[in-house]
């Protein structure tokens, strides 16, 4: 919806997260007639005397409330639509989706733009709300889009590009195969579009291909991981879909800054290697990262609150790798291991004194942190302050 159509309507903004507080500024600015008030979980009712409702993504689409407001012909539209529908229209958005690997992905997406000249902003899921940038014209708004996000999304991306894709936020989508289908929504909208299944991009005895021409080698990604290569190609392919130069990536590649808590190296201490990889909230993340060290020995450090995964495949690796699992509460319980601990002090420590020379204390939980912890981020820092203690 475009800001003429808000005019002197009644507007609902349901919930006052980061996206809620963004949309009530915007509407502030360019809808001066309207009437906007605020509902939160205990005033729905307050939702039906609306005409107009903006919804925050943490309300799930197929709440009953969210039917009744379709029934009544009340528009719900949401600050990514917003902002699709009033951007600059020479600023060209490229959408980015996943289970995992869509922050890194962006962020790194974002900076080779930026490392090139091209004027480039970054937001959406990661950052800041989109409308936030809605009266800045820049050549390029990079977005990472959740599945919340693309569930109800309209526009048309100049690129819809997705990632890894696992099952994840169940309780919002209902069934994994309407999870599927909501992240496919802003990708059968895009003009273009980029699955990480099939790329002109790969990894080849340690250097970066475009088919069979040699372009820069892997050691120029400061990043840990065949996925986290994988990413990088998905970068590649952006660029060359972009109709921009591939080969003038290596620049940007070395001077990019890992995100936190995405196998961030914490500290190396008596020979043995200390890796926060608190953003691991899924079994397969994991398995991921047990590739990634697969040459040393590993202690790894998982477990939090459950969810509802199957562990089956990743309990299959840490049997026959012999890797020494430190299970933490709730899901440690679903962890083939003899070590479960109560705290990540009692699993660090633990881990420090079981943890040969020339190892990696690898912090991959595979499970959200909500029951001993705010978010990932809380978990992480927890764990880095705890390692620097040792």
């Amino acid at each position: 919806m475009k800001w003429e159509e808000l005019q002197n309507k009644k507007i609902a903004l349901w919930g006052m997260g980061r996206e809620g507080l963004s949309s009530k500024r915007a509407l502030l600015k360019h809808v001066s007639n309207a009437q906007i008030f605020e509902v939160e979980e205990g005033n729905l009712n307050d939702l039906y005397a609306a005409q107009v409702v903006i919804k925050s993504p943490g309300v799930s689409l197929y709440r009953p409330e969210v039917q009744k407001l379709k029934k009544m012909g009340i528009k719900i539209t949401s600050n990514t639509n917003l902002y699709m529908s009033n951007k600059n229209l020479n600023t060209k958005v490229i959408c980015i989706t996943g289970t995992k690997g869509k922050s890194t992905t962006s962020s790194l997406l974002a900076y080779t733009l930026k490392s090139m000249g091209k004027t480039t902003l970054l937001g959406g899921n990661i950052g800041k709300p989109l409308l936030d940038f809605v009266d800045e014209s820049p050549e390029f708004l990079v977005d990472e889009i959740s599945s919340y996000q693309c569930a109800d999304f309209v526009g048309e991306p100049e690129l819809g590009i997705l990632v890894a894709l696992y099952s994840a936020h169940l309780p919002w989508h209902g069934t994994l195969e309407r999870y599927h289908a909501d992240k496919m929504n802003m990708i059968h909208q895009a003009k273009k579009t980029i699955d990480i299944r099939h790329l002109d991009f790969y990894v080849k005895n340690g250097f970066f291909y475009q088919g069979d021409t040699c372009l820069f080698p892997l050691s120029s990604l400061p990043l840990y991981g065949a996925h986290n290569a994988l990413n990088a190609c998905v970068v590649l392919q952006a660029i060359k879909e972009l109709g921009l130069n591939p080969s003038e990536c290596e620049k940007a590649f070395k001077t990019f800054t890992p995100l936190p808590h995405r196998l961030q190296k914490v500290a190396e201490k008596e020979g043995v290697l200390y890796i926060n990889d608190s953003i691991a909230t899924l079994p397969e993340p994991v398995i991921a990262a047990l590739d990634t060290f697969k040459d040393r020995p590993i202690t790894l450090i998982v477990g939090g609150w459950d969810g509802g995964y199957d562990y089956t495949e990743l309990n299959k690796v840490i049997q026959d790798r012999n890797i020494l699992a430190l299970a933490l509460p709730d899901t440690g319980a679903k962890i083939t291991t003899p070590f479960h601990v109560a705290s990540m002090r009692e699993a660090v420590q633990l881990a420090h004194e079981k943890t040969p020379t020339g190892g990696v204390v690898l912090m991959s939980p595979g499970a959200p942190s909500y029951n001993q912890y705010k978010n990932f981020e809380e978990r992480g820092e927890d764990f880095i302050k705890l390692v620097n203690e040792l």
